[in-house]
């Protein structure tokens, strides 16, 4: 089973949020057109032996000319570039089924010819234009500068109707088009990241099954083809050791450095098994600050380490299987220790609720980053070089068989705390 995990595309952030106003850009484009058409009026001055159907032909033409491209680049220009984006994104026109199209066009007839639109505007402006120089003929003659307003006033007031149809009203239109595609975009964007959030943990549910799946298969071959070797070996040092009661030191030493690596296979043995397989719980009566006493003396800690402990000797006693407590903290306190390697400080403390006892161990090492936060409690997951990544695993499991859960808190460079919570008073553990 292939799944694609590759991270979803950032939805785009929209620019050109000016044209999202038709009012404004309606005011803008009316102002221009009269302050265009009185800088014509004056232009016009310089020409005062051209005949007046050439000025007024020439001052519509002079008037489309220098409005075209603001009506391009406030309206026209800024729609393409949000249609473009929104097509981009996969949403809007162009990348629907025909019938989507089609209604969205009959709803948005400014997506249908933008630029129809803009030239009939600027072909009604000349055409105005001219209209009124012929009617300023038939007048009588105005003073220059007023006639040159009331020109631009009577083309802006002229021209609105126009600017209504084919530029403020198809706008509003578009603009509430793309509004609601941007809506169901934003929808469908956030329906896919949970998609793709469902679909990559049910690829990592799959994988950790078959890694369980796995090592419980070489759980078993191990359990059965090394046990019986590594028992022959330990019962051979203990005669050797027995034998040799007077043998030099060497000797010695070196038969105690054999037990003790056959005691660490045994070890990663129950790890492998107990991190497929946990053997279910045998409850007693336990004092969890004797369990975390006798840990710690079994425990070779480095000199360079302080362990300072803060466990209530007020305590309540709790029902746990013990073999179970005392592999839990030897994993902790083993992970903790190699977490400093450098030497540090190591810190064991116990409180006590109505229906929890919490047990927290902290370490001051180099901590863990968010990425491997996610995957402590997975089999076969470590960062170090010579370990399998059994021992948070077991953990997890054994504290899991005894009613209770595992913590884990860390921060790069400040060190990681993981806390054991196991029930107390009417919640413990019944079998």
């Amino acid at each position: 089973m292939e799944i694609n995990n590759q991270p979803l595309r950032e939805q785009p952030e929209f620019k050109g949020s000016h044209w999202r106003s038709p009012v404004r850009l309606f005011f803008i484009v009316a102002i221009s057109i009269m302050v265009a058409e009185i800088a014509i009026m004056f232009l016009l001055e310089l020409l005062p032996q051209a005949p007046p159907l050439i000025k007024s032909i020439l001052d519509g033409v002079l008037l489309t000319v220098l409005l075209f491209p603001v009506l391009f680049f406030l309206v026209f220009k800024p729609l393409q570039i949000r249609t473009a984006e929104l097509q981009q994104a996969g949403e809007f026109p162009g990348k629907r089924n025909g019938e989507q199209e089609g209604r969205i066009k009959a709803q948005d007839p400014f997506s249908r010819s933008p630029a129809l639109n803009l030239f009939i505007v600027a072909i009604s402006i000349m055409v105005a234009e001219i209209t009124i120089m012929f009617l300023f003929e038939l007048l009588p003659p105005l003073p220059s500068h007023a006639g040159h307003v009331a020109d631009g006033l009577l083309l802006a007031v002229l021209i609105s109707p126009v600017l209504y149809l084919f530029l403020l009203h198809p706008l509003r239109s578009h603009i509430s088009a793309l509004d609601q595609a941007e809506k169901s975009l934003r929808q469908q964007h956030e329906e896919l990241k949970e998609k793709n959030r469902q679909l990559l943990a049910a690829q990592d549910e799959l994988v950790r099954r078959e890694k369980l799946a796995l090592l419980g298969r070489v759980a078993d071959t191990m359990g059965h083809e090394l046990r019986n070797p590594l028992g022959v070996m330990n019962n051979a040092v203990y005669f050797l050791q027995a034998v040799l009661s007077e043998a030099d030191e060497t000797t010695r030493e070196y038969l105690g450095i054999i037990k003790e690596e056959i005691a660490d296979a045994e070890r990663i043995i129950s790890d492998l098994q107990d991190a497929v397989r946990t053997k279910p719980p045998r409850p007693d009566e336990i004092d969890m600050a004797e369990v975390i006493g006798q840990t710690l003396r079994k425990y070779d800690i480095p000199a360079s380490i302080t362990v300072k402990l803060d466990i209530p000797k007020t305590l309540s006693a709790l029902r746990a299987d013990p073999v179970h407590m005392h592999q839990v903290f030897r994993n902790l306190i083993s992970n903790a220790v190699e977490a400093m390697p450098e030497g540090g400080t190591l810190d064991i403390r116990a409180d006590e609720t109505r229906h929890a006892l919490r047990i927290s161990i902290r370490d001051s090492g180099a901590g863990m980053t968010p990425e491997q936060q996610t995957r402590l409690f997975e089999p076969l997951f470590t960062t170090k070089a010579r370990h399998i990544g059994l021992g948070l695993a077991v953990v997890k499991n054994l504290t899991r068989a005894n009613s209770g859960s595992v913590e884990a808190e860390s921060v790069p460079g400040r060190g990681s705390t993981f806390t054991v919570v196991l029930p107390s008073g009417s919640d413990v553990l019944e079998i």
